[in-house]
């Protein structure tokens, strides 16, 4: 009896070990084999875009100019970019401003800063929630181009002030909205071609199409000036700012700054960013634009003797549409505030192949009223 009771005891014991083992010391996960498993899974699926019946301007792109003309009639005129594609513009004032990219006799861009019935259903001076309440904004795109696989991604800002709307006729449209009062200052129309070459997003899949000089012009090239103080001041108008007087001296300023730059490289870039300055030159490609930054700006000013005070501006390179860069600027925080401040001011546009320098001064006016201030 007594070994039948101990054999009794030490069986529940075991019996209690083995039922409670695995409640106290419970068998550690395969951690690592989960995880690879999961990573095995994983991948960037962007999600399907609506794209919008193509109607207004957009049904223009990739047609022949000669149906544009049969609508719209005779550009006031027709200027070679130093890009494949010929630039045509519209508009005697101001309000009807329009541009046209014409590539092999057909449209591959139209940029928009008129208000007009063709860019329904978009209006100038909407702000994105107007947008947002007539269709969605996406933030990934995947297509293919020339059997080529590409997918492009939006970042936050990038939604907020110059969205990418798509149309059922294998076109797109850039919503610039300009950071100083969120409002829709223009709209572009382009193709994929363009899209891809002119890239101001990021790209997931795929690379940004190479630019492709054409006869340029050497030296400075003064209608190319000319467009870009436009544009700079349509956009400004539309900010309710004032507009930039043309200087001579600005003028004169800005293409001397221009020249000394590659002089004075040594003494206004790092190793590193002169390093990037050089590969951006070999790569000429939208991806890899340099643009100075606002402290080798100040260096470049000192170095040509002007007062850092009282002058700002920007350079940039390489540029295959100057008007598109322009709306970049202004949509783009990092940006805007160099063309936003509200005194009176000279510009001067210094442009160059693919190059461009930009510089503003305060007026002398505008430098005597500051200094009384003080």
């Amino acid at each position: 009896m007594r070994r039948f009771l101990a054999f009794l005891g030490v069986f529940l014991v075991v019996l209690t070990i083995g039922y409670l083992e695995p409640v106290f010391f419970p068998a550690e996960k395969p951690k690592q084999v989960a995880d690879d498993f999961g990573r095995q899974n994983v991948s960037h699926t962007a999600l399907p875009y609506e794209e919008l019946s193509a109607s207004g301007y957009a049904e223009y792109v990739g047609k022949p100019i000669s149906e544009f003309v049969a609508k719209f009639g005779e550009p006031l005129e027709k200027q070679p970019s130093g890009m494949p594609y010929e630039l045509w513009t519209y508009g005697e004032k101001d309000a009807d401003y329009l541009e046209v990219n014409v590539q092999n006799e057909k449209i591959s861009m139209i940029k928009a800063f008129n208000d007009s019935k063709e860019l329904v259903p978009f209006s100038i001076g909407m702000n994105l929630s107007d947008v947002s309440e007539r269709m969605t904004i996406y933030s990934d795109f995947a297509f293919t181009y020339k059997e080529t696989n590409y997918n492009i991604e939006l970042m936050e800002e990038d939604m907020n002030y110059r969205p990418l709307i798509a149309f059922d006729n294998q076109s797109f449209a850039i919503l610039f909205f300009n950071q100083g009062d969120s409002e829709l200052a223009a709209v572009v129309y382009l193709d994929k071609e363009s899209l891809l070459t002119l890239m101001p997003y990021q790209l997931i899949e795929g690379e940004a199409l190479p630019l492709i000089p054409e006869n340029q012009l050497t030296g400075f090239d003064p209608i190319k000036s000319n467009q870009v103080i436009r544009t700079i001041n349509l956009l400004r108008m539309k900010e309710k700012l004032e507009t930039y007087a043309i200087s001579t001296e600005s003028q004169k300023n800005a293409q001397k700054l221009f020249e000394l730059l590659p002089k004075q490289q040594k003494n206004i870039f790092s190793a590193e960013r002169l390093e990037n300055w050089q590969f951006s030159k070999e790569q000429l490609s939208a991806t890899e634009t340099f643009v100075l930054s606002n402290d080798e700006y100040q260096k470049l000013l000192k170095l040509g003797q002007m007062d850092k005070k009282n002058t700002t501006g920007m350079y940039t390179e390489p540029i295959y549409d100057p008007s598109f860069t322009v709306l970049s600027w202004f949509s783009d925080s990092l940006y805007h505030s160099r063309f936003a401040h509200e005194g009176n001011e000279n510009i001067g546009v210094a442009f160059s192949k693919a190059s461009m320098l930009v510089l503003i001064q305060e007026t002398e006016k505008e430098i005597s009223q500051t200094e009384d201030s003080e």
